[in-house]
């Protein structure tokens, strides 16, 4: 009789039911975001399996909504809808012990349109790092960092931001923007062209260019208002007063920033003068002020009612303005479908950081934060395909042993753990681990005044001493 079903640590996978969440154009179930994590923390950091709390807490995919159940006002409100889910992963202590680093926590947001219509479910990662009391008023705790996969972001220019056809008069043919959206890959462009006919037809916005992120992306899909048409109009000159007015989408990849430049040439490179630098400042929306205020306020609770808060000193567990966190642009998915794995690989990489580095983050700024080689598209689809093996593999292990306790797999065969543990890190996660390296010793060099290079290298032969080594 096959298996079918296989448990890790109270997280249990369906080979039927959820395997089929691996497919392509499929969402991450919940069942798997909780198993993966869990198999995460505990193959990915060195000797994961034994530890006895993972650097980066993780309390499962409902936590968030259960928090905020029943009509809770507050993080500290709906404390009493987890009470004890942290202590049951965690133990007593839970967060505030010098072996945890973070927090990782899942939200599924209702995307809603303009209209206020929902759209659908989208997962996105509130990372909460240095976690407790301040020790000292300098120091930053409780720090959350959001990071989402389908970033949205609007700017409307008053007035219009504006150009104009090359050549041609100044009121005779200009072309102006008034607003620029972004939602994922997705630029949505409001914009409005006029012609007086003195210079021919206009020309034709689907002919338009945008740049973002030193890329340059073109064939928009055009939206007239009216009877209006995407098209170049008669031939020759003198073809009489003409208007565009409308929307322009274009698709771009998953690695464009969402804030920053937009450049747009409009109607084609050098066709309109000058090009449009249209500038998107992304800031925090009222849900993920939600969001950071309703963490917080659990954390303080958890704080609270720890052993530890009996020795702290009153000033230590005030409440401090708790609704900011760092936004940051990080890549963007390219699917409708991949949010769960963007946010799954992003726990996959902070889990190969130890609880020190975990904590010291928390002062890092929001454009080092955004330097690290958060994960691509690219990169999704690879450990997208890496997990499924990975897991086929699980399963034909568990089959073969006559047994589907995961735990019991990992502990008698080191070849499955490595397995496991290859398909969840390789050398792009690497390569994020030693970015962080990086920035820790020029942060470190910067402190103390300090040289980075003798610092890096110091660095090496103390872990080349301790002998670091895969789980």
């Amino acid at each position: 009789m096959s298996t079918l079903e296989i448990v890790f640590r109270r997280s249990s996978v369906h080979l039927v039911h959820d395997l089929k969440c691996m497919d392509e154009g499929a969402d991450l179930n919940d069942a798997l975001l909780d198993f993966f994590v869990r198999l995460g923390q505990a193959l990915v950091p060195e000797n994961g399996l034994d530890l006895e709390r993972p650097p980066v807490a993780f309390l499962g995919s409902h936590f968030y909504d259960v928090l905020c159940k029943g009509g809770a006002t507050d993080g500290q409100s709906g404390h009493a809808n987890v009470a004890n889910w942290a202590k049951r992963r965690l133990g007593t202590g839970v967060f505030f012990q010098s072996d945890v680093g973070s927090l990782a926590v899942a939200v599924n947001e209702t995307l809603r349109d303009d209209k206020g219509e929902d759209t659908g479910k989208h997962w996105w990662l509130a990372l909460l790092l240095n976690l407790g009391p301040p020790s000292a008023p300098s120091e930053p705790v409780n720090v959350m960092l959001c990071l989402d996969s389908y970033s949205r972001g609007d700017t409307t220019f008053d007035p219009p931001s504006r150009t104009i056809l090359a050549g041609a008069d100044f009121h005779a043919y200009p072309m102006e923007v008034q607003n620029l959206s972004r939602a994922g890959c997705h630029v949505l462009i409001r914009f409005r062209a006029k012609g007086d006919g003195s210079a021919g037809p206009l020309p034709d916005p689907k002919a338009s260019v945008i740049e973002v992120s030193g890329k340059k992306f073109y064939d928009p899909e055009v939206e007239l208002d009216g009877d209006e048409k995407a098209s170049p109009g008669p031939e020759g000159v003198g073809a009489g007063p003409q208007l565009h007015d409308g929307y322009m989408h274009f698709e771009l990849d998953s690695e464009c920033m969402t804030s920053g430049e937009h450049v747009l040439e409009y109607g084609g490179p050098g066709v309109y003068k000058p090009p449009l630098r249209l500038i998107l400042k992304r800031r925090m929306n009222v849900f993920q002020r939600h969001v950071a205020s309703f963490l917080r306020g659990y954390l303080r609770t958890e704080w609270s009612l720890g052993k530890a808060a009996a020795a702290a000193p009153a000033a230590a567990v005030q409440t401090r303005p708790n609704d900011e966190a760092k936004v940051l642009d990080v890549p963007q998915q390219e699917t409708a479908n991949d949010c769960g794995f963007f946010m799954l690989e992003q726990i996959f990489l902070v889990l190969q950081l130890p609880p020190p580095t975990l904590r010291l983050l928390a002062k890092a700024s929001v454009a080092d934060l955004v330097a690290l080689p958060w994960p691509k598209q690219q990169d999704i689809l690879l450990r997208k395909e890496k997990l499924h093996s990975g897991l086929g593999s699980l399963f034909s292990a568990a089959q073969n042993a006559g047994c589907t306790d995961v735990e019991v797999l990992l502990r008698q065969d080191a070849e499955l753990r490595q397995l496991l543990r290859a398909s969840m890190v390789d050398e792009a996660s690497t390569a994020f681990r030693e970015a962080v390296e990086a920035w820790e010793v020029r942060l470190h060099c910067q402190e103390s005044g300090g040289d980075v290079a003798s610092e890096a290298k110091r660095r090496r032969v103390t872990a080349g001493s301790n002998g670091h080594s895969a789980t």
